[in-house]
């Protein structure tokens, strides 16, 4: 089974992830409107990574059509980075729903002729179980921010839409207008951005992640959308921004940004830790070399699977 799809591109005409799948934009979940996402990252076998990339595009689009509503999954390839690294996200409105996922994974043909079908029949024979390199599949479970009140509500809030969503989707976060907001859906690129923040210091770490990613929403709205998470049953204190672009070369307007000397000023140099716990700015609220940056971009679906 071979997935082909016809190009989605966003504002910018560059390739999103919205690509890897027929189901419609308005129908899909991500990282702007889901109550939770299960981050995945895989190592693909050099030998095998045409394969990989086939297999993922046409077990990922399955999902999408078969979950509407229920879960949106998409896959990126890691960039400046390790080789042939997929990441998924695989979005959600509440936990309780991935068991959905778990009853199509052991009692649907159709699934399981897709995870077990002979993707390797002139290399030695095998499914997916050869093409990924033992143990480098990885999960975590990110959440929204939640627990600060950050004051923007587009109605996700009355009682009824509580409910449907684990914590308060992303896209509250901020003021920038839905409209514009780029997500994991529409986003030509995403740096996903790790920090573990210092466990006296973990409400000033998440106020200080969340002045910034506000200033530039704000300075940038159409070309960047960052909005934050927090690793669940996970490691704790440790976040995650997602910072996604319209197209790659909006990092550098990032970049710029937090260069200047208004930045600088008002985000940067502002003291975030009261004196009672010895002052200080953003630089003491986290571990020293926890802050990494991996640079995504959506696979591209047509070529994976003409490859494969």
């Amino acid at each position: 089974m071979t997935v082909t799809t016809s190009p989605a591109t966003n504002s910018a005409g560059v390739r999103t992830a919205q690509d890897q799948t027929r189901v419609p934009a308005g129908k899909l979940l991500h990282s702007g409107n889901a109550g939770m996402i299960i981050y995945r990252v895989g190592q693909l076998s050099y030998e095998f990574a045409a394969e990989g990339r086939g297999f993922s595009v046409d077990l990922l689009n399955y999902v999408n059509e078969n979950q509407v509503g229920v879960a949106s999954t998409f896959c990126y390839e890691e960039v400046f980075g390790v080789r042939d690294r997929l990441h998924w996200f695989i979005s959600m409105r509440v936990p309780n729903d991935y068991r959905q996922i778990l009853e199509m994974v052991d009692h649907d043909t159709d699934y399981q002729d897709i995870s077990l079908i002979d993707r390797l029949p002139e290399k030695g024979h095998g499914n997916w179980e050869r093409i990924f390199i033992d143990a480098s599949m990885q999960e975590r479970v990110l959440v929204p921010q939640h627990g600060l009140d950050h004051g923007h509500d587009d109605g996700d809030g009355e009682p009824e839409r509580r409910l449907a969503s684990f914590v308060p989707p992303a896209h509250n976060q901020t003021a920038q207008p839905v409209s514009v907001q780029l997500n994991s859906a529409n986003a030509g690129a995403i740096v996903i951005r790790r920090a573990q923040v210092k466990y006296e210091f973990r409400k000033e770490g998440r106020l200080f992640a969340f002045d910034w990613q506000e200033y530039v929403n704000q300075a940038l709205p159409g070309r960047v959308t960052a909005l934050l998470y927090e690793e669940t049953w996970g490691r704790q204190d440790r976040i995650y921004w997602l910072i996604h672009l319209r197209e790659l070369t909006d990092y550098q307007a990032v970049a710029e940004l937090d260069r200047s000397q208004e930045t600088q000023q008002r985000i940067f140099s502002k003291p975030r830790i009261h004196p009672t716990k010895g002052g200080g700015t953003w630089q003491k609220l986290f571990l020293p070399g926890s802050i990494r940056d991996v640079l995504l971009q959506p696979a591209a679906p047509s070529a994976a699977a003409a490859a494969g």
